[in-house]
């Protein structure tokens, strides 16, 4: 099935009007997340199978979207910002090499008793150091290029570690409004957008995983894995 790539531009100033209007905005991930579906009117949430990216730029928010069904343009975005093309997947995934950028949310489960365990209700942590280190009892601790190549693995790909970058973003606290009688959610969600070159080892998997994305949070806007072909 083809993917359909879309890119919207949604000026600073609009999405302050469309604020000050009452209407919800774009101030967090979450409130980001809500305008997105405006983009698929009529589905069903439990339906989600699409992946978004938001990132700032100087004059607006730019706004990616990955699906395979055509999104609609909401009122938010104007038309000269809307733009969507259909991705040609078995021309896109001939290359065997590739410019790539992640935006991803990094975590590790802390793990829950004296003997090192991983038990049923282990949190999870940001993972915000770029190397492996080791905590007070000498238990490896994986940083964010461990990360990347474990998930790399699993989705068909290794990095070139010259080219690699990570970049973090500022911590993005949101709010969840109540809804059917449960009460408002907060959080904190970290961002790191991983950049360089990959190389392909497997072209199912990646297909894959550039499909449904990387780690998680994609329903907040991390997952996306953004490929430019160079080989």
């Amino acid at each position: 099935m083809p993917l359909l790539l879309t890119r919207a531009l949604v000026p600073y100033e609009l999405a302050a009007k469309w604020e000050a209007d009452g209407r919800p905005g774009f101030a967090d991930p979450y409130a980001v997340h809500q305008r997105v579906w405006d983009c698929f009117p009529g589905r069903p949430r439990a339906d989600r199978d699409f992946l978004t990216r938001a990132d700032p730029q100087q004059e607006d928010l730019r706004i990616l979207l990955l699906s395979a069904v055509e999104p609609a343009r909401p009122p938010w975005c104007p038309d000269a910002g809307w733009q969507s093309k259909t991705i040609e997947e078995d021309g896109f995934f001939s290359h065997a090499r590739y410019r790539f950028s992640l935006l991803a949310n990094p975590t590790r489960k802390v793990r829950s008793n004296a003997a090192g365990e991983v038990l049923r209700n282990s949190r999870r942590v940001p993972i915000t150091h770029r190397e492996d280190r080791h905590d007070a009892d000498g238990r490896r601790q994986r940083g964010l290029v461990s990360w990347l190549v474990e998930h790399g693995e699993a989705a068909g790909f290794t990095v070139d570690p010259d080219t690699l970058r990570t970049i973090t973003r500022p911590r993005q606290p949101f709010v969840q409004p109540p809804k059917n009688g449960s009460p408002r959610r907060t959080g904190i969600l970290h961002g790191v957008d991983f950049q360089g070159v990959l190389t392909v080892t497997d072209r199912d998997k990646l297909r894959a995983a550039f499909a449904t994305g990387i780690g998680p949070a994609k329903a907040f806007g991390f997952g996306m894995l953004c490929l430019a072909p160079l080989e």
